[in-house]
């Protein structure tokens, strides 16, 4: 089992590793996907061999009465996405993206609820995260400090587009703004949980993390994510923080928190005021703007939505379809190369249908549907709705599932949900 939690800790690390990609017999496949099965394979074998396979594999923590909700949307989101891979006009891509997106994501959550159990759990599965995140960010400086950059001046470093950087980086962002507020009180908690019953690889990566300044991780994260000009991480970021202020308004009120308040708002108002032009361009739709050209996008959607009201159009074919209704508008698309709809609601809806839609809805009102008090740790709740709530708002304007890596992150979000619930109901029984 501690070994499994360790190919938990290092899958998360090693996310990025989704841009290495290579066949298997003709399979494509990922190192990223490699190293999913790898651990799943780990997990059935120790559960074999402990003999819990059964009870384990038949998704035991998932038909709780808890997680009704959750289960039911999960079955219906797969089945939407199977109806409309086999609905798809390119079934090779299509079941491709059902594998990647879909099915290899769905097993690491499988293994991450019923291998995380424990608050020092959840606190390494986020500082391996955060790690992770630090990393990239350092990797991505050097890109900026060589002037390696798209042709419009924004940094994607290894990544595929600026977006992509910054759609990665900004979750980590607020993990690393988590541990910035809240490092003195989770020190304090592990030691009265007797920190000697920590494993020695455990210990050593609280230890060692823990000795490190939070703030000097936030800014090295801060830097790449601000050369993305990603406005909509940007916007999830300021309404996510400013909600962490709302619930969390009393303890930042501290003298230990409000210099880092003050670095928030600074940083805050120089990203607007340097921005200036780039919001006046969003607000001006006579420009040839980002945001005229996802207006252009979202109404060619609805479009095609009107047309495959039931079963959508397949994995990974939005582009073909996109490109097929440009005679229904008189105005010429100011984008061509469109593989989603910038729009996370919309890109389910086209893709997986209605009942794949209905399946997203369901997994996120089960997410939502709770008082706080209820979704113990109360730390690590704050942290994993803020991280969703981003994921939401980012998604309106951009496809923050439909891709490897967010895919991993989206379902490992609802995996710690998962494991919160679960510490709190076993919290109350003792």
């Amino acid at each position: 089992m501690l070994n499994i939690r360790h190919g938990i800790y290092i899958i998360i690390f090693l996310i990025p590793l989704y841009l290495l990609r290579f066949s298997i017999f003709g399979i494509p496949t990922t190192v990223l996907e490699v190293m999913i099965y790898i651990l799943f394979l780990a997990w059935i074998i120790d559960e074999i061999r402990k003999n819990n396979f059964c009870a384990y594999f038949s998704g035991a923590e998932l038909l709780k009465n808890k997680n009704c909700v959750l289960s039911i949307g999960i079955i219906l989101l797969f089945s939407g996405v199977i109806i409309s891979t086999f609905n798809s006009s390119d079934l090779r891509t299509s079941l491709g993206i059902f594998k990647g997106w879909f099915v290899d994501p769905f097993l690491f959550f499988l293994v991450f609820i019923n291998v995380i159990k424990k608050e020092k759990h959840l606190n390494l599965v986020l500082k391996s995260w955060l790690v992770s995140g630090v990393v990239v960010s350092l990797i991505s400086i050097f890109y900026l400090l060589n002037s390696n950059l798209t042709f419009d001046d924004r940094l994607k470093a290894f990544f595929l587009s600026p977006n992509h950087l910054a759609m990665y980086l900004a979750p980590v962002f607020l993990v690393g703004l988590f541990f910035l507020l809240n490092d003195k009180k989770l020190n304090i908690k592990y030691r009265i949980l007797n920190i000697k019953k920590l494993t020695n690889y455990e210990l050593t990566n609280l230890s060692v993390i823990s000795n490190i300044q939070y703030p000097i991780f936030f800014i090295i994260i801060l830097i790449p994510l601000y050369f993305t000009y990603s406005y909509g991480a940007f916007l999830g970021i300021f309404i996510t923080t400013i909600w962490l202020f709302i619930i969390g308004l009393k303890p930042l009120l501290r003298i230990s928190n409000i210099k880092y308040l003050i670095f928030l708002i600074f940083v805050s108002i120089v990203i607007v005021f340097v921005s200036f032009n780039k919001f006046d361009q969003i607000t001006n739709s006579e420009n040839r703007s980002s945001f005229h050209s996802r207006l252009m996008i979202w109404n060619a959607s609805i479009e095609i939505i009107k047309d495959n009201p039931f079963f959508g159009i397949g994995l990974g074919t939005f582009q073909d379809a996109y490109l097929l209704y440009t005679e229904r508008f008189e105005e010429p698309y100011l984008e061509w190369a469109v593989p989603q709809p910038h729009n996370i609601f919309l890109a389910f809806y086209l893709q997986t249908g209605v009942i794949g839609f209905v399946g997203f809805s369901l997994i996120l009102f089960w997410f939502f549907n709770h008082r706080r008090d209820e979704a113990m740790p109360r730390l690590y709740w704050q942290i994993i709705n803020i991280i969703m709530i981003y994921t939401l708002i980012h998604g309106l304007v951009d496809t923050t599932y439909w891709k490897n890596d967010l895919a991993l992150i989206f379902w490992l979000i609802i995996g710690m949900m998962v494991v919160s619930r679960r510490i709190r109901c076993n919290t109350k029984r003792i």
